[in-house]
């Protein structure tokens, strides 16, 4: 199977402060791979550089066969253009379009950034939000939704890009207990039908059973990762193993 996405030696400071060191991995197509890590490893900066939000200071990012940036550099405006239409990115805010109703926050960009037929687009999204659960809000505003109603909204809205890897930043930390269970629901379908996803979370027994490889990030490294089951039930480095029994101390 090819590699959806390729990052290689991926560096990060913010002034002084060294947020990712020389951070390698890749994802294939139908993988879930999910990253846990106590906060402040990185782990959300990974995923915005990634995503073009940030720029790394140095490394390479490749899109499939599509080079976006060589050694910290972007190679063009035209490769990152065409690397914005192979993902989709679902924050933790939902960062939905508050003067949009539904449907417009999910056509929107289909139809204006893609130039695909708005027939077509409505017809899909239709469908996304039925299987969402959500048909009857299409013509409802953000600010009438529930948390986990714009969060699935924020979900459709990437999908409807036809992307073929989406990136999840905590997409369950705004949410009640009750809501994150909706979500992880949802992601938890999508896996089933072999969507690529890179999920970034604090659910680590969701993490365990839906993902087919998760890495462990502290201090702006990697320190470990490998198949999900695995790697929460018998860590291998102190670090991981520290970080795994806290959690499962703070739920008890």
């Amino acid at each position: 199977m090819n590699d959806v996405v390729r990052i290689s030696n991926f560096s990060k400071s913010f002034g002084d402060l060294k947020v990712l060191k020389d951070i390698s991995l890749s994802v294939k197509q139908g993988e879930v791979v999910s990253i846990i890590g106590p906060s402040g490893s990185g782990k959300s900066t990974l995923l915005r550089c990634a995503a073009m939000l940030e720029t790394a200071d140095s490394g390479d990012l490749i899109y499939g066969e599509l080079p976006v940036m060589q050694n910290g550099v972007y190679t063009s405006k035209a490769n990152m253009k065409a690397a914005r239409n192979r993902f989709g990115l679902v924050f933790q805010n939902f960062n939905l379009f508050p003067h949009y109703s539904v449907l417009k926050n999910i056509i929107d960009a289909p139809v204006c950034v893609q130039k695909r037929k708005k027939k077509e687009v409505v017809a899909e999204a239709m469908e996304l939000l039925k299987k969402m659960g959500l048909e009857d809000r299409v013509d409802a505003y953000p600010c009438q939704l529930s948390g986990g109603q714009q969060q699935r909204v924020s979900i459709v809205r990437a999908l409807a890009m036809k992307p073929e890897i989406l990136f999840f930043d905590e997409p369950t930390s705004a949410l009640d207990p009750e809501l994150t269970g909706e979500i992880l629901k949802v992601i938890r379908q999508l896996a089933e039908e072999h969507m690529t996803m890179v999920i970034v979370t604090h659910e680590i027994n969701f993490a365990k059973n839906v993902s087919d490889r998760i890495i462990f990030m502290a201090d702006g490294v990697i320190v470990e990762e490998g198949p999900a089951a695995e790697l929460v039930e018998n860590p291998k480095n102190e670090r991981t193993k520290t970080f795994l029994a806290n959690i499962s101390k703070d739920r008890d």
